[in-house]
């Protein structure tokens, strides 16, 4: 799944359902103000995983994600408006004949062990991450090599003058083959503004302020990490001036706490990840596109934006989402119309028995299971919506809701469930993880439950190899247009998201809490300091 694909199911969580919270004795009058929180230099973050591996580089989907760009350094950062700027390089170039970048690295920067940063170390982090996380990144390069101690030289397959582009997310590490002693699981070294301190009692991860930081020592003393389950609870304890940063506010919460922007920054953005209901294509239910078909008629999505979501959200049509480019110009979302539905489930053979109001078909009843995460309350409300939906078809369906891990063990390059309410990347940049999700790689299963499909893996052998950018869209879109026909999944929704942070910083740039928003907090800087 996903980097920040991966890095990001970091963020592709729904939005915790809003309620008032009347145990917590919060008032929703504007004349009262939260709590102003706490004096001391230390950034509060709520995180809503429970952490795992601190190494970037093994696939991981937890509250650590959060934690990588305070540790670790890039050659590169988009700056708010979007273009690069450097980091650990400090030049770069492009030569379109041969295909080669060669990026000149800075030469203070220094690992928190203390050791130098090398354009070794810059060629193991390239290759160890794109063989174990990014393949698609490693089908595009064809070698890395370090020139001298600080310039590195990546020769492509193709030419690609956005490479750069597509790399700078990748965390560098040292060298683990020079570097064995290293254990960076466990204690994570990097080269970025904070170094690793070590756990609390409570569980949460403490950071403090790297004082060899080549760009300065942070003014900040120190980051803490809090593995907060219930987003609701997090909104709670920002309101009440216990945390700084909290992400994914339930619509209801932010009406309350935007009356304090004196207090809060926020954050509103529509992130590439929508919503979807997988289905297990390979069950004997599901296997059907005509059924699939057939439940996505049954669900009032604009319901669920609507009065779930409070409009904080847009009706999808398929896997590129509506925001990206790649999408087909001609693809439109299935209606609510559960007359037909029905027609089609009577198709595919099932009947109403009159006295259960249960659909059947060879004397089995359409039941199935269905995941969710667990501490989402919206998830929930929308599960039991959908649940409600499809009981008028009868069709019956049991909810259970598990932990990230669980989840994602269950349906991430596996079949081991029925069907999911989960989130899956839409990002247009680069769509080649949108393709990733729904295709075989490596002869493993598809993220996306083991769906299997001769012709979307062959378009995206064709798109993965496409010189003509118009060519490769073109490719993206006919992709985009057969998962969608295909519908492995009833593609639900993209969220608007919505972060917040306590004013008691001043930060230098406007507040986001993607992963460029994650780096620029180095800047960040206790009010009235």
């Amino acid at each position: 799944m996903q980097t920040l694909a991966q890095r990001m199911l970091l963020s592709t969580c729904l939005l915790a359902l809003a309620v008032l919270l009347p145990a917590c004795n919060l008032s929703n009058d504007p004349h009262d103000e939260p709590s102003a929180g706490p004096s001391d230099n230390v950034l509060r973050i709520d995180v809503n995983f429970d952490f795992g591996p601190f190494c970037p580089h093994v696939l991981d989907c937890s509250g650590s994600r959060y934690v990588f760009p305070f540790i670790y350094s890039f050659l590169c950062v988009p700056n708010p408006e979007g273009a690069l700027e450097p980091d650990l390089a400090v030049a770069w170039d492009y030569d379109p004949k041969t295909f080669t970048w060669r990026i000149r690295l800075r030469k203070d920067a220094r690992f928190h062990n203390g050791e130098p940063v090398t354009a070794a170390d810059v060629a193991y982090s390239i290759s160890t991450c794109t063989k174990n996380l990014q393949k698609r990144l490693a089908r595009k390069i064809k070698s890395i090599k370090a020139i001298d101690e600080y310039v590195l030289e990546i020769e492509l397959e193709q030419d690609d003058p956005s490479f750069l582009n597509d790399l700078w997310t990748l965390e560098v590490i040292p060298d683990l083959g020079r570097h064995a002693n290293l254990d960076l699981n466990d204690f994570p070294i990097g080269s970025g503004p904070f170094q690793f301190a070590g756990w609390e009692d409570d569980g949460s991860v403490i950071l403090t302020a790297n004082d060899n930081y080549y760009n300065g020592r942070p003014a900040i003393d120190r980051v803490v990490f809090y593995y907060i389950p219930r987003q609701e609870d997090s909104w709670v304890r920002l309101i009440n001036g216990e945390t700084d940063i909290a992400g994914n506010l339930a619509v209801k919460n932010y009406e309350i706490i935007k009356q304090y922007a004196d207090r809060f920054y926020f954050a509103k953005y529509q992130y590439n990840y929508y919503s979807i209901l997988l289905y297990n294509t390979l069950h004997p239910l599901f296997g059907d596109p005509m059924v699939r078909r057939a439940l996505t008629h049954a669900i009032d999505r604009d319901y669920i934006v609507k009065n779930i979501l409070n409009e904080f959200a847009e009706v999808i049509a398929g896997p590129m989402g509506n925001r990206s480019p790649y999408r087909h110009p001609d693809l439109k979302p299935l209606a609510y119309n559960p007359t037909l539905a029905i027609q089609h489930l009577e198709k595919a053979g099932w009947t109403l028995d009159p006295h259960t109001q249960s659909l059947m078909k060879n004397g089995q009843p359409f039941a199935f299971e269905l995941l969710l995460l667990s501490g989402s309350d919206t998830d929930l409300r929308i599960a039991r919506f959908i649940k409600l939906k499809l009981n008028e078809l009868g069709i019956r369906v049991h909810l259970k809701a598990l932990p990230l891990d669980e989840l994602l063990e269950h349906y991430s390059q596996n079949s081991a469930f029925n069907a999911v309410l989960t989130t899956l990347t839409a990002k247009s940049h680069p769509p080649e993880g949108v393709l990733e999700l729904w295709i075989k790689m490596d002869d493993k299963p598809s993220i996306a439950g083991g769906f299997d499909s001769s012709e979307a893996a062959r378009l995206a052998d064709l798109a993965f190899g496409a010189e003509d950018p118009e060519t490769r869209k073109a490719l993206f879109q006919r992709f985009d247009h057969l998962i969608a026909d295909l519908q492995p999944g009833s593609f639900l929704f993209q969220e608007t998201y919505i972060d917040a942070m306590s004013k008691r910083f001043t930060i230098n740039y406007p507040f986001s809490w993607d992963y460029p928003g994650h780096y620029r907090l180095q800047h960040a800087r206790l009010k009235n300091e």
